[in-house]
């Protein structure tokens, strides 16, 4: 069975975008590591502070909230 083909006029502009915004982040951490800064970053809905020593520390849990709205693909937002 053929895969379907996902055809989007900006696939290759949100691929390197992508691309882009994880290397950027990959030499972010690391120069924050190299000059002893703390590191804060989410996972699994919490918020941790990585400390220069390696140490880590939970500064905050994240609540899921639910969307009032239902959003569907499509919709038109329009500004006030």
């Amino acid at each position: 069975m053929s895969q379907k083909k996902i055809f989007r006029k900006d696939n290759l502009q949100t691929k390197s975008l992508v691309k882009a915004s994880k290397e950027v982040a990959i030499n972010a951490v690391r120069q924050s590591k190299a000059l002893d800064l703390t590191i804060t970053y989410i996972e699994n809905d919490a918020i941790y502070e990585e400390h220069p020593d390696g140490t880590v520390t939970l500064k905050k849990r994240v609540e899921k909230k639910e969307t009032p709205i239902l959003l569907t693909k499509g919709m038109i937002f329009h500004a006030k």
